[in-house]
């Protein structure tokens, strides 16, 4: 193969063990006693290198860093903060009151065990991590994104489908959501603790499966 440009004859290299030889010049390189830590090249080396940008820290990651601080400097709440506080008072609307009783009203006491169970252990969780103002911010973040999805979302679709749906949309947009977002940072949300945080809203009257 010839370069019409210079008339010179452009040979493949010749490579022997760890001597390179290039025919077309001459040159003879050995690497026999090179070492990096990447690859060994006879001439130059381009590289190109992508960093990802960083990424954006959300409301509970923001809080659990805040919290890992506050257990880790021992620092206690003196007092409920006032966005969790708002949840632990019972507002009764159409005299429905407790999960117990939504629940038969909405044709689900199969599901009563059960939903006892899981309320009581998301209730201790958040007895558990009441200490700590930041937990409790963060519970507080979760409960009202929770009752939100299911106001605005899932009680909307109740009269058109049936409860295995409902169950479904709960599952969906509040409960995996949850357990995405809580990660496994300081404490862990299962999916049966978070579907307990569901059952203790509708416990304080805050969501309801009848109409």
């Amino acid at each position: 193969m010839a370069d019409e440009g210079n008339g010179r004859s452009l040979v493949p290299r010749q490579t022997t063990g760890s001597v390179v030889v290039h025919q077309a010049t001459g040159l003879v390189v050995n690497q026999s006693g090179s070492k990096a830590g990447g690859d060994i090249v006879a001439r130059d080396k381009i590289e190109h290198h992508h960093y990802p940008g960083p990424i954006p820290s959300g409301v509970v990651e923001k809080l659990i860093r805040k919290l890992q601080a506050e257990i880790s400097l021992n620092v206690h709440a003196q007092h409920t903060v006032d966005a969790l506080a708002s949840f632990q008072v019972r507002r009764s609307i159409d005299g429905v009151d407790g999960l117990e009783a939504k629940l038969k009203f909405a044709d689900r006491e199969d599901q009563l065990w059960s939903a006892l169970d899981k309320k009581e252990q998301f209730a201790k969780l958040l007895q558990q991590w009441s200490l700590y103002a930041s937990a409790q911010e963060i519970f507080a973040y979760l409960l009202a994104k929770a009752e939100f999805e299911f106001n605005h979302f899932v009680h909307p679709r109740i009269p058109a489908l049936p409860s295995s749906e409902i169950d479904q949309l709960v599952h969906d947009r509040i409960v995996q959501t949850i357990i995405d977002e809580i990660g496994v940072d300081v404490f862990v949300l299962n999916h049966g603790t978070a579907m307990g945080m569901v059952y203790w809203l509708a416990e304080q009257c805050f969501i309801r499966w009848h109409k």
